[in-house]
C-alpha cells in the first residue's frame, strides 16, 4: 500500500460512513473528518475517504479540530488514476519524473499544488506530448449541500450533482470527470453535442472548479464575499 508523505495526505479521524442517495438517485457515502490543525476556514487538506484521495474545504465557521460531514460517491471512477506526491524542489507549474505501474513518466505540476501535496495521474489518457494528464483531487461534498439550492452550472449535465472534478470537454461542455469517462467507456460522442469525444480530450475546468470550492468555502455569497 502506498503511503504518502504525512503533510499531504493527512488521514483524519472519520466515523463509520453511511451510505444513502443524494437527491439525484446516486449514492454517496457520508464521512465525519476532524479539520487537522492550522486549518482555517477557506482552506483546503487532502484526506482519504475509503481510499479515495479527496480534497475537503473547511466551509465558513469551522476550523481546526471541527469535525466536518463530507460525501463521496460509494463506487469508485473505473478510470485508472495513480496519487502521486510532489518532489521537494518542484515548483507549481514545473515538471518531474514520476513511476506509475512500472513506467517512467514526465509529469506537471498544476499551479494550485505545490511540493509535498498529492495529485491523481490518469495514465490511460494518451495524448500528443506523451505526458498523462494531471488532475487535482477531487472535491468532497459537505453534507450540509445535500438537498439544498446549488448555482445549476456547478451540476454535472450527466448526474445532476455538483462537480467534484470537473472536466472540460474541447467544445467548452463541462462534466464531472468520474461521470463523463464512464459515459465514453460505452459511447464515443458528446452526449450534450453528439460530437466525437475521448477521454484524452478532456482537461481539468480549474475556473469552475475555483468557483466551487469558493461555494463550499463562503455559502451562497460566496461571489460577493472576499
Amino acid at each position: 500500500e502506498r503511503r504518502p508523505a504525512p503533510s499531504t495526505r493527512r488521514v483524519c479521524s472519520m466515523m463509520q460512513p453511511r451510505p444513502g442517495p443524494s437527491p439525484s438517485g446516486a449514492m454517496m457515502q457520508t464521512y465525519a473528518v476532524t479539520v487537522p490543525p492550522g486549518i482555517g476556514p477557506g482552506q483546503q487538506f487532502q484526506a482519504s475517504l475509503d481510499g479515495q484521495l479527496t480534497m475537503v474545504i473547511v466551509p465558513h465557521g469551522s476550523g481546526p479540530n471541527s469535525t466536518l460531514h463530507v460525501q463521496i460517491p460509494v463506487r469508485q471512477s473505473s478510470v485508472q488514476k495513480y496519487a502521486v506526491t510532489i518532489p521537494n524542489g518542484v515548483q507549481p507549474g514545473g515538471r518531474f519524473q514520476a513511476n506509475l505501474g512500472g513506467n517512467v513518466v514526465w509529469l506537471n505540476c498544476p499551479r494550485n499544488l505545490g511540493p509535498g501535496k498529492q495529485m491523481l495521474v490518469d495514465a490511460s489518457a494518451n495524448n500528443s506530448t506523451g505526458t498523462p494528464k494531471t488532475w487535482p483531487p477531487p472535491i468532497a461534498v459537505p453534507e450540509s449541500l445535500d438537498g439544498k439550492d446549488v448555482p445549476e452550472y456547478f451540476n454535472c449535465p450527466i448526474t445532476g450533482c455538483i462537480m467534484r472534478q470537473p472536466a472540460m470537454t474541447p467544445d467548452g461542455v463541462t462534466y464531472d470527470y468520474d461521470a463523463i469517462s464512464e459515459w465514453l467507456q460505452n459511447k464515443q460522442t458528446d452526449p450534450s453535442t453528439n460530437q466525437p469525444l475521448s477521454v484524452d480530450q478532456l482537461c481539468p475546468n480549474r475556473t469552475l472548479r475555483s468557483m466551487i470550492e469558493d461555494f463550499i468555502a463562503k455559502g451562497p455569497n460566496f461571489l460577493t464575499q472576499t
